[in-house]
């Protein structure tokens, strides 16, 4: 195997690659290395490229070159190690990642390296990776942003951007959003790992591991017993501490102050609350705490609006008064007041206050005044035209089943604009949260079952032993099954395996059963006869920086999202993988090993099957009664009964003969020293109780495609006339039977091939499943009568004694009797060749439609030398019909290529009234100037009677 390094523009090879390695990780670095060794030094330019597995890599530096000895001198004067080709995705980290925006969102941007913004959804920052990248690659080159539409986004995220490139922006997916990625080609796909490898690897042979290394992190921390703990945000002042049972005593000792949010158990059931792991028991106590309050890369859980809805305050009976109609979202706006300024403030006199703007909620279950704190209420939009904007509530009036807040706007100083204004205004429907107020105790108590919920799923991840694995993969078993896949018409394991692909492989021993992703793949080629593999697959992952920034990544065992869980695609892939090896694919090619039955019948076609001789696709039902299309047969048909459909069509000859047959098997003859003869042995396919229709001496023949030798096949269909025929994709098969084998039932008898002649030089044996006629007898006379049919023509034979036909075997011939004329026949068209002709009635000629045309007697002769005349006589006929007598005007022109002295002749001819003497004599030249040339001369005839005008040319 070689690969071709081209130059940047496809059309220069730059050198060949006898061997490469391969080097993946996934959400790192992808690259292609090679060492080259040459007699003359390889002028690399940034560019170069190679193709490996239908992707393409390309040299981004200036390799180093190692001079070694004189050139030409040595054929490894020159050596370059290590060659680097880098994948699409080395461009993520030349690419800045700037302020900009799509162009029809109408959000503000600055295009600079350093600004922040607000993801109302994971799809918000992949849309601007997805504008830087369109900055600067485009066309072929261009990149392709998805969010896997499976993945379920964190919301509502505030991002901070300080010079970063865009493979920076792909770790801020997980560090903000949890979410893992994979590029293939040139497109980058978030929310997701690669799909199941098509193949469940186990150990042994031929099963596709011979080696697996399994390997503990050493440095992660198991967690069995988690203790966890939210924010203070919104937590009232002590309140825990207030918190009493039924005899007012306080859940909480007085020297014990707790601020944050905790876990639902505390403190009526517990004062030390936790989760333990079902794997306590294998794994023991380990204790471990987290804070979810936004720190460490942890989301902040605090009371808060956000989710609330009007039956969940229901359930803890609040009861909140909402219009007719309304969804029963709490934390969404109820209204806002549409502001009508430009943001500026231009118009503001100098000592003036910027005004403020109302903001209308529906009823929350509480008023916000109560609920006041020693910190300034505010209020938190989460999308929307002001998403990601805090602004300051200065006011709190309630307004029927509404609350109508006065809040100050806010000023951006990257912008210079105060919002909401005009064209960024807050709108019915738009989400919130509250902050820096105490929150009522529901809400509290909503915020610990999420803190609970979010603390099992940290455990989960944190609860058991996390390894690596090395599988030794079988480079035969892999090279095997690229060559089956290849030959099937499908991609194979080898040219499709990525990092970051589900591998599925079990083994009892280690008590591994499951899909884990693969971490680092290492393809080796070009050392050895088939390619090398080295691959790590683990069970949890750091984003592989391209910067060398390492940051910690969720657990991937549960397929990528960082939220576990395996995605459709997946899952799709992992039952494909599995299902190959257990049940018949639906959607492509596939084989059973066993018989499978239909008990109800089955349906063919893409578009299912209807019934009726005008229906479609095709149905065997349970009765085994076929309704199909068409059927092909390459070797027998047997049937009780044929129905033929109104029409019977045949390509080819159809015979009527005293002999023919199918054969079922042929058994030729060879030589002691193994070398084919020319006779050989034959058995008839029968039915029970049929005798064969053949004897001594006849004479057969066959069409039939040979299979094995295509060379034999004619390329072109040929009737001599004589009975040496051939069918273009056919051989023809000439044979005599010299004895009857089986003389009960004719079944086996011995033949002997037809010898060469100048006429045919062919000599083929027969073969199984031909169909074969009998068309003569070389001694029988009762068997010498046959005829046949073809597409143009009848032929009636008797007296066939030989291989070839002659003239006293057509007995008769009808239809287009042209090839009649090798036997001396001078006859064409079509018409009917008989020997005698008896008959009653009578002969009548049709001219009906018969054409009416000139005829041009020359006496025989269109030559005039000089010094002759001739005679030329014209007749009319319509069909045979003389009609002569019925022209009424006759007209002569002549062409010399002279046109004065032709247009005199014509004039001087005008009475020409169909017979005229053309002289070529010293005193008349009717020929004009050609009478001394060798051109001829052309003249043209023209007759008109009633009801036609025809012409005629004559050239003398």
């Amino acid at each position: 195997m070689a690969w071709k390094v081209y130059d940047k523009t496809g059309n220069t090879v730059r050198c060949t690659l006898k061997g490469l390695e391969y080097n993946g990780t996934w959400m790192g670095a992808c690259f292609v290395t090679s060492t080259l060794k040459s007699a003359v030094p390889i002028l690399f330019e940034i560019g170069d490229y190679v193709m490996y597995r239908g992707e393409r890599f390309e040299i981004n530096y200036d390799p180093t070159a190692l001079k070694k000895a004189a050139r030409k001198t040595s054929g490894e004067a020159f050596v370059y190690d290590n060659v680097k080709f880098n994948w699409p995705g080395d461009e993520l980290t030349r690419c800045d990642f700037l302020d900009y925006v799509k162009s029809d969102n109408q959000i503000h941007f600055t295009s600079l390296p350093k600004f922040s913004f607000f993801a109302s959804s994971i799809q918000d920052l992949a849309d601007r990776v997805q504008v830087n990248l369109d900055r600067i690659y485009t066309g072929a080159q261009k990149w392709t942003v998805a969010v896997h539409p499976e993945y379920v986004s964190t919301t509502n995220v505030n991002i901070d951007v300080n010079n970063i490139k865009v493979w920076g922006a792909l770790e801020l997916f997980n560090s903000k959003f949890g979410a893992n990625f994979v590029i293939r080609g040139r497109t980058i796909t978030i929310g997701t790992a690669g799909i199941a490898v098509g193949n469940i690897f186990k150990y042994g042979r031929g099963n596709g591991l011979y080696e697996i290394q399994r390997t503990a992190d050493a440095d992660q921390q198991i967690i069995t017993r988690l203790r966890a703990y939210g924010s203070t945000r919104n937590m009232p002042n002590r309140y825990y501490n207030k918190l009493s049972n039924s005899s007012l005593t306080n859940y909480l000792p007085n020297n014990m102050a707790v601020e944050n949010l905790m876990l639902p158990d505390f403190p009526k059931t517990t004062l030390d609350p936790y989760i333990d792991s079902k794997n306590i028991a294998v794994l023991g106590i380990r204790e471990g705490s987290v804070y979810f309050d936004g720190t460490g890369g942890l989301e902040e859980i605090c009371p808060s609006m956000e989710g609330m809805t009007a039956e969940q305050l229901k359930d803890a009976g609040i009861y909140v008064s909402l219009d007719a109609g309304d969804n029963g979202n709490l934390d969404e706006v109820a209204d806002a007041e549409q502001l009508t300024d430009d943001g500026t403030m231009d118009s503001l006199k100098e000592g003036e206050d910027v005004p403020p703007f109302t903001i209308t909620l529906k009823d929350v279950g509480f008023n916000i005044n109560d609920y006041l704190t020693s910190e300034t209420a505010t209020i938190s939009m989460k999308n929307g035209m002001c998403g990601g904007r805090d602004f300051e509530i200065t006011k709190c009036e309630k307004k029927g089943n509404k609350y109508v807040l006065t809040c100050n706007r806010v000023y951006d100083e990257s912008l210079k604009l105060y919002f909401p204004y005009k064209d960024y205004n807050i709108k019915s429907g738009d989400k919130f949260v509250l902050l820096y107020i105490d929150m009522p105790d529901v809400y509290i108590q909503a915020a610990s079952q999420r803190l609970l919920a979010t603390a099992k799923k940290y455990l989960a991840k944190n609860d058991y032993v996390r390894y690596s694995y090395e599988p030794k993969v079988d480079d035969i078993f892999m090279a095997r099954q690229h060559d089956e896949a290849v030959a099937r018409g499908e991609a194979s394991i080898h040219d499709t395996l990525k990092e970051g692909d589900l591998m599925l492989f079990t083994d009892s021993d280690l008590g591994i059963e499951g899909s884990i992703i693969i971490d680092t793949l290492i393809i080796k080629e070009g050392e050895d006869m088939i390619p090398k593999y080295t691959m790590t697959l683990r069970e949890e992952k750091a984003v592989g920086s391209l910067e060398k920034i390492q940051n910690q990544i969720d657990s991937i065992a549960g397929g990528g999202q960082g939220t576990g869980g395996l995605n459709t695609q997946q899952i799709q892939s992992i039952i494909r993988s599995l299902g190959n090896q257990l049940f018949l694919s639906r959607t492509h090619n596939d084989t059973a090993a066993g018989l499978i039955g239909f008990l109800a019948g089955a349906i063919f076609g893409a578009s299912g099957f209807a019934e009726g001789l005008t229906g479609f696709g095709a149905k065997i039902d349970s009765m085994g009664r076929g309704y199909m299309e068409s059927l092909t047969l390459r070797r027998f048909l047997e049937v009780p009964e044929l129905r033929f459909n109104r029409a019977e069509i045949v390509l080819g000859d159809k015979w009527r003969s005293p002999g023919a047959g199918i054969i079922e098997s042929v058994e030729p003859d060879y030589d002691a020293d193994g070398n084919l003869l020319r006779s050989g042995t034959i058995s008839l396919k029968l039915q029970d109780g049929e005798i064969g229709a053949v004897a001594v001496d006849d004479i057969c023949m066959g069409y039939f495609h040979d299979y094995e030798t295509p060379g034999n096949n004619a390329v072109s269909d040929i009737d001599d006339s004589r009975g040496n025929r051939m069918f273009a994709g056919f051989c023809t098969i000439y044979f005599r039977i010299t004895e009857i084998l089986d003389a009960g039932t004719n079944k086996r008898f011995r033949y002997v091939l037809r010898g060469v002649s100048d006429r045919w030089q062919y000599s083929f044996h027969p073969c199984e499943a031909l169909h074969f006629v009998a068309y003569g007898n070389f001694t029988n006379k009762e068997r010498q009568t046959s005829a046949y049919e073809t597409r143009t023509y009848r032929r009636f034979l008797v007296g066939v004694n030989d291989w070839e036909f002659t003239k006293s075997m057509v007995a008769m011939q009808d239809g287009d009797l042209s090839n009649l004329n090798i036997f001396g026949l001078d006859m064409t068209g079509y018409s009917a060749y008989l020997n005698n002709i008896y008959m009653t009635g009578t002969i009548e000629q049709l001219q009906i439609d018969a054409p009416v045309r000139i005829e041009i007697d020359t006496q025989g002769d269109n030559f005039l030398a000089y010094g002759e005349s001739m005679e030329i006589t014209c007749k009319v006929f319509k069909g045979w019909e003389d009609i002569t007598d019925t022209v009424r005007q006759w007209a002569i022109r002549r062409d010399s290529g002279d046109t004065a002295d032709d247009e005199a002749w014509n004039i001087k001819h005008k009475d020409f009234n169909g017979s005229i003497t053309i002289h070529n004599t010293k005193e008349i030249s009717d020929l004009g100037n050609n009478s001394v040339t060798v051109v001829s001369t052309l003249f043209t005839i023209t007759a008109t009677n009633d009801t036609a005008s025809v012409e005629a040319i004559v050239t003398i």
